[in-house]
């Protein structure tokens, strides 16, 4: 058993109202929601880290700590995610899909849902300036196993660089779109040259997990907070 705290990787996607005939409506929390999972999380001595400091073993950690963490890196995230982060002093990691930034979610329409408007560069360096962290969620939000090795190292490698071109700074950190991943991209993602890598496997996370398939625990528009604290306390409980 490790001495250390199993700690929760909490992942979001959309904060706000779903609209009318949303294909995936629990992917929207609310605002008012979110701030109440931030009380949560204070309220109980939380306090919010970076990803990468769970892989650098020589940060130091709070008693209680938490990464929260948004894939696909949505407009709605600046004007409501952004506010409650910042309010508190926290900062949290959003996974970007580095082919689409101001532009919209295609992957969801092509999947029969409505595409949402994404994040711009100068949103997402506001945000940066104000310490929360970018990772990379490839170019295009494919499924990566079902690429060529090629085609699957260009979607990890290539939005690596446009993200740090587009960021002025490395770009350390991914996570599998879809959590669709298996042990050869899992290699593709370390050989790019990324520090930290995210699945959705439920459970919290260990500072002597794989760095590239760490887990995460799923919040969704459902989850109220009852339940938000019993899933935290669950995905504890099977690292105890």
């Amino acid at each position: 058993m490790s001495g250390g705290p199993a700690i929760p990787i909490l992942l979001y996607h959309k904060i706000g109202a779903p609209p009318r005939g949303a294909r995936l409506p629990g992917q929207y929390v609310s605002p008012a929601l979110f701030r109440r999972h931030l009380d949560y999380l204070q309220r109980h001595g939380y306090r919010a880290i970076s990803l990468l400091d769970i892989v650098h073993q020589d940060r130091d950690l709070p008693r209680r700590p938490v990464v929260i963490t948004f894939d696909d890196g949505y407009q709605c995230l600046h004007r409501h995610a952004f506010p409650a982060l910042a309010q508190r002093g926290w900062t949290a990691t959003i996974f970007l899909v580095a082919g689409a930034l101001g532009g919209v979610s295609v992957w969801e329409r092509a999947a029969g849902g409505a595409a949402e408007p994404l994040l711009g560069i100068p949103e997402i360096r506001e945000m940066r300036s104000a310490g929360l962290e970018f990772g990379s969620h490839t170019l295009t939000h494919p499924r990566l196993t079902a690429l060529t090795e090629a085609e699957a190292a260009r979607e990890i490698g290539a939005s690596r660089s446009s993200l740090a071109e587009a960021l002025g700074e490395p770009c350390r950190s991914f996570a599998y779109p879809y959590g669709d991943w298996d042990h050869r991209v899992r290699d593709l993602v370390a050989s790019a040259g990324y520090e930290a890598a995210c699945t959705t496997v439920r459970l919290a996370a260990r500072r002597e997990d794989d760095p590239f398939s760490l887990p995460r625990i799923n919040i969704r528009r459902y989850n109220l907070v009852p339940r938000f604290g019993y899933k935290l306390w669950r995905a504890q409980r099977a690292r105890a």
